[in-house]
């Protein structure tokens, strides 16, 4: 049975560890739960898997009847082992323990995975109580920013070694994605990142309720001064409206939208720390420049004044999607999927309710945003694992052509037919090389699965949770055709084509590879900083400090080690080059 862990569990396991910290140090990991035994015990596999072969020359015809498949590689059959997985379990898609796809990922590897997963919000906190105290699950998921001061091999176990000897496709998936190199940490890898395909332009985008906009009489907004006085108007026209709804709190507030304002939040424009400013070429800590506090003052009156919703700084995920799916939201900047969600509960009832994209807005003498191209999140594996060897084995089946298809597509037969012929194997792991040999027509959802998730509240989600698939599960390299299979062809191109045109949007930039003493170094400057600047936020825009209090924040924070932080950075980076 999956395990999932709240946070009453979270705060009791906290506490239980912190007191046992300096034993448990040097002992092996806790699980949270132990696993069921094996039938058997774990042996290491009598080979490794077949190297990676070329692919055809030549893209297989389309089938005029059911393509025959290519076989996948024999290979000595592996004894059964059990693993322990953690990540964080988004609110839209729920994590099923026993769900089609992983029960035949261990029919094809042998290799059962017991998910333990944390609501969203306590995943970070956990995973440092994990890394602190060497408790790390077997395989975990993470980003560099999350594991950087703990990418030890007493706590992590470093990748390439297992790669060069189990793992031909992902060492052929580095070679043939050179940017990885920049996810190095100490010149090793603790962790891949992992990639897409089929992608197309999604992005953090200004969302606004369009009937409403007509409803009123109104032009669209060109850039946030605009927005300022729409907002107002659009809840006139809507009284039970909050205005400008966020997702969850006030960081992730200013991640998404200071950017657009001339500064921002965040390494990788992901989380806290530094941010890579495309307009100046280097790595800026935003709290601390006047770009940032003029984007507070903005908050500040827009909070005001009633423009953003008065529960900004705690609205959870579920909040956040209610608002947007009856009328109590009008404006939101955010990932451009969640319209079809939106539209789809608000067109029960008023069948030209409609959220949609705009262009980038400006905001003085900016204009510009990042979108999600790039690379993600990805696993590491824990330094206590015992089978480290068929971890990275089974990884390395997740990314050929039949677990590509398993891990996005479900089973076949049961979820989706393929129209054309599966490839024998990835002859470039390159997104745009991949998405040329798997294109997005090569697989089709069966009529009655995609009827059966069509009415949901969010369609591919649904689908992706009962399936056990897609990004939000357990998969290395995704396939983004899911994420639109549900969305009205017509409107949802409208919406890429926003994209597509604009030229403000740039993608997110890479944390540098640091050194071992850099690491460290950050490590505490962060902490030090983060904690002076971090509470001011909320105490600016809720009108509870001045900013001219805040420029006292700023000097603090600098005195604290804020621009050291961005000379390490930015002499990373130019080492990375």
């Amino acid at each position: 049975m999956k395990e999932k862990l709240t946070r009453r569990d979270f705060l009791r396991a906290s506490a239980l560890t912190a007191a046992g910290l300096a034993l448990s140090a040097c002992g092996a990991p806790t699980p949270t739960t132990a696993p069921p035994a094996p039938t058997s015990a774990p042996v290491a596999p009598t080979q490794a898997p077949a190297a990676a072969t070329s692919a055809p020359t030549q893209a297989p015809a389309a089938a005029t009847s059911a393509p025959t498949q290519v076989a996948a590689p024999t290979v000595a059959k592996p004894s059964p082992i059990e693993i322990t997985l953690t990540r964080y379990e988004h609110p839209a898609q729920p994590i099923q323990q026993d769900a089609p796809a992983h029960l035949e990922i261990t029919k094809q590897t042998g290799v059962k995975i017991n998910f333990t997963v944390v609501p969203q919000a306590d995943f970070p906190a956990k995973q440092k109580v994990w890394l602190a105290t060497k408790q790390v699950p077997d395989l975990m998921h993470c980003n560099n920013t999350q594991i950087r001061d703990f990418a030890k091999p007493e706590v992590l176990r470093p990748l390439t070694p297992l790669i060069e000897k189990y793992a031909p496709n992902l060492k052929k998936y580095i070679a043939d994605n050179p940017m990885l190199k920049k996810y190095k940490m100490d010149g090793e890898y603790y962790y891949l990142p992992d990639s897409t395909y089929n992608w197309q332009k999604n992005a953090p985008m200004p969302l606004i309720r369009k009937d409403l906009l007509e409803k009123a009489g109104l032009k669209a907004p060109d850039n946030l001064d605009d927005l300022f006085l729409v907002i107002k108007e659009l809840k006139k026209v809507n009284p039970s409206s909050v205005g400008w709804t966020n997702r969850q709190g006030t960081r992730w507030f200013l991640t998404l939208a200071s950017y657009p304002m001339g500064s921002g939040f965040g390494a990788s424009q992901l989380y806290e720390g530094p941010y890579f400013d495309w307009d100046l070429n280097k790595w800026l800590y935003g709290p601390i420049h006047d770009e940032f506090k003029e984007c507070l003052g903005y908050f500040a009156r827009a909070y005001k004044e009633g423009v953003i919703d008065p529960d900004f700084a705690v609205t959870t995920a579920d909040q956040w999607h209610e608002k947007n799916s009856s009328n109590k939201g009008v404006f939101s900047w955010e990932n451009m999927s969640f319209c079809t969600r939106w539209n789809l509960a608000l067109r029960d009832k008023d069948p030209k309710a409609t959220w949609g994209p705009l262009p980038t807005l400006g905001y003085k003498k900016f204009r510009r945003q990042f979108d999600y191209s790039g690379y993600y999140d990805g696993y590491a594996i824990s330094a206590n694992a015992k089978n480290p060897e068929r971890i990275i084995q089974l990884m390395d089946w997740m990314i050929t052509p039949p677990g590509l298809d398993l891990t996005n597509w479900g089973i076949e037969g049961t979820h989706y037919t393929t129209k054309t012929a599966r490839v024998a194997s990835v002859a470039d792991y390159s997104p745009d090389a991949m998405t040329k040999q798997m294109p997005s027509e090569r697989n089709q959802i069966l009529p009655a699965v995609f009827d059966k998730y069509k009415t949901k509240s969010d369609p591919f989600r649904s689908f992706q949770s009962d399936s056990g698939t897609g990004q939000l599960d357990f998969t290395v390299i995704f396939d983004q055709t899911i994420s639109f299979l549900w969305s009205p062809p017509g409107e949802t191109d409208a919406w890429f084509q926003i994209t597509i045109n604009d030229k403000a949007l740039k993608p997110r930039g890479v944390q540098p590879p640091f050194t071992a003493a850099e690491t460290e170094r950050l490590k505490k400057l962060q902490t030090d900083v983060d904690a002076l600047c971090n509470p001011a936020f909320d105490k600016v825009i809720l009108g509870q400090m001045s900013l001219g209090d805040y420029d006292k924040v700023v000097a603090d924070a600098k005195k604290a080690g804020a621009e050291e932080i961005e000379k390490i950075y930015n002499e990373a980076e130019a080492r990375a080059k």
